[in-house]
């Protein structure tokens, strides 16, 4: 997988539980398990994440952010950010 860049919600179902960010099956081709990256939102980063399955059915895939990674990235939830997916390259 190539680097990619897109546009995505910091999304969040609760205070209590952490931010996160939707990846769309067409930003993943050929994926259907978890993999670690290094997402960039809005040029700040990386961020060391795993992305993985939504699983229940869904076909689009999430990671979820820090607080810290957050307030480096000055994002909160609702903000509309350009996301930028590194995969970490094999081991």
């Amino acid at each position: 997988m190539q680097e990619i860049t897109f546009e995505a919600r910091i999304l969040r179902k609760q205070d209590d539980l952490p931010r996160y960010v939707v990846v769309a099956p067409g930003h993943v081709p050929g994926r259907s398990t978890g993999f670690a990256a290094q997402p960039w939102l809005n040029g700040a980063g990386p961020f060391a994440r795993n992305i993985r399955p939504w699983g229940k059915g869904s076909d689009v895939f999430f990671f979820n952010l820090t607080e810290p990674q957050c307030r480096k990235a000055g994002v909160e939830t609702g903000d509309r950010v350009r996301i930028t997916i590194r995969p970490d390259p094999p081991a």
